[in-house]
């Protein structure tokens, strides 16, 4: 396995941290990389894409030292025993609306229509099933799903007529309605509690890389709060980074720091985790023997050291 090793105090240190695509629950990232506050903890992050690939094999194999993603692989793993665990939050909520082509104007249009998702085993699929079950619509007997990657290039497939809907988070749906296509309604009016987004790593490697992993959680941390308090640098970060109006990253801040859905603190929304083990159950993703309790899929040991040391980054 890579290892991104501590070293002696003042050696630098590479990570390898993949997000899963350009939206807006990742400025704090760009934010923390942008400002200099990486590098002023010894860090040196490459940054890489994940798109519609899992996160699995790469953190098990050390290609990847985190994940910036949805939770489930990681979750799936520690299920059957592996090392890879959720140590921290993001996204505690859904930031998502339908979005459909003009010929669909309707949730109850949707019927034999192609549907774009992440993929079928992670991210938005499980939600889309929810709510369009609430119509009377079930997979696959009702509609076809097409793994087009993250939001971006599902945007494009919806231009592009390669699919029909999809679930888009803020501030692309607002790209969508700018663009003629329908909003067909919040997810979160459906699917109240999720917990979207959260750091996944290599349990293995974040305790032989212990000083790292918290340094990296303390920028971060700092990084969030940062964005929760600095509305218009935070704003440019965001137009720059997706890239975005500026109006749409502005209505997008409100949205997200309003809602705490990009979660201040971190923390991991266990009741919305609850929901994601419940589904991932639900869906045979997880076997009837698979733990119940969180505790087998989350480690805060290390989110919990960043916040006794956090304030050394900012």
């Amino acid at each position: 396995m890579s290892q991104a090793q501590s070293g002696p105090a003042g050696e630098r240190v590479s990570l390898k941290v993949a997000i899963v695509s350009k939206t807006f629950f990742y400025v704090p990232l760009w934010s923390a990389m942008t400002r200099g506050m990486f590098e002023r903890a010894g860090l040196d992050v490459e940054l890489s894409m994940l798109g519609n690939a899992s996160q699995a094999e790469p953190l098990l194999t050390g290609t990847l030292h985190i994940c910036i993603a949805t939770p489930e692989a990681a979750m799936q793993n520690a299920a059957h025993g592996g090392p890879l665990r959720v140590v921290a939050g993001n996204t505690g909520r859904l930031s998502h609306s339908l979005i459909s082509r003009l010929p669909f104007p309707t949730v109850d249009s949707l019927r034999g229509s192609r549907i774009g998702i992440l993929n079928r085993v992670e991210g938005s699929f499980f939600q889309l099933q929810a709510m369009l079950a609430h119509h009377g619509l079930n997979y696959p007997a009702d509609y076809e799903v097409i793994e087009t990657g993250g939001v971006p290039p599902r945007h494009q497939a919806l231009l592009d007529g390669r699919i029909d809907a999809g679930l888009q988070s803020i501030p692309w749906n607002y790209v969508a309605e700018e663009a003629g296509l329908h909003n067909l309604g919040d997810i979160t009016g459906y699917v109240p509690d999720w917990q979207f987004v959260s750091v996944n790593v290599n349990g293995e490697w974040a305790r032989a890389n212990h000083q790292t992993l918290t340094r990296f959680l303390r920028v971060l941390l700092e990084a969030t709060e940062w964005v929760h308090t600095h509305r218009d640098e935070a704003v440019e970060i965001a137009v720059r980074e997706l890239p975005a109006r500026q109006d749409h990253a502005q209505r997008a801040w409100d949205y997200y720091i309003g809602t705490d859905a990009l979660t201040r603190d971190m923390s991991i929304n266990r009741k919305g985790l609850e929901m994601v083990l419940a589904t991932q159950r639900q869906a045979g993703l997880l076997s009837a023997e698979a733990p119940q309790r969180l505790d087998a899929y989350v480690d805060d040991t290390w989110l919990d050291a960043a916040r006794r040391t956090a304030g050394a980054s900012a």
